[in-house]
């Protein structure tokens, strides 16, 4: 496996994988009008072109794709990102302070430590930049990412959040992590 930079001329492979992954995880949560809104409004050219420009964005590939034509996951880096509820959490989270922003496997890859591979780069990357503080929101029923992260020492801290789909809006746990490396 590897993993390769996402750069604007793989947007449309984004968009395809990102709404993929998404769908396949929390589709049956949603009606499909409300499904179909935030697939529309989170992966559409336009906004997926300025993450790419303004985050760290990698697809995880087979070594036989090193052009990124079908990745088995991705995943978003946002440096120095925090949002309100980790603002108000003050000093306890100390910079630079950056964000999981989207961590997907494909259905299909999942079990063959793909998730190991593109997390533990994830950690590289987040040692190389000096982090200092990390998080992520983790709907707050899918139990399977929330082990998974916590064997990266990234724990619910004990704070929720609300991420609306269409009309729908979920509860996501506040999930950090302090660095020291």
């Amino acid at each position: 496996m590897l993993i390769i930079p996402i750069a604007p001329k793989h947007v449309q492979t984004l968009a395809e994988i990102a709404a993929e992954t998404f769908t396949d995880t929390f589709g049956h949560l949603y009606s499909a009008e409300d499904l179909n809104s935030y697939r529309a409004a989170a992966y559409a050219h336009p906004q997926l072109l300025h993450e790419i420009a303004t985050e760290e964005c990698y697809f995880l590939c087979l070594d036989t794709d090193p052009e990124g034509l079908k990745p088995l996951g991705f995943a978003q880096l946002r440096p120095n990102t925090r949002n309100e509820l980790m603002r108000s959490l003050g000093d306890e989270y100390p910079e630079p302070c950056w964000e999981l922003h989207r961590f997907y496997i494909r259905k299909e890859s999942q079990g063959m430590r793909a998730g190991s591979f593109m997390m533990d780069f994830c950690m590289k990357r987040f040692k190389e930049a000096g982090v200092k503080s990390l998080w992520l929101s983790v709907y707050s029923d899918n139990v399977k990412a929330q082990k998974f992260y916590q064997k990266y020492g990234i724990m619910y801290s004990g704070h929720n959040m609300e991420f609306p789909v269409g009309n729908h809006v979920d509860l996501e746990f506040l999930y950090t992590a302090k660095f020291s490396f």
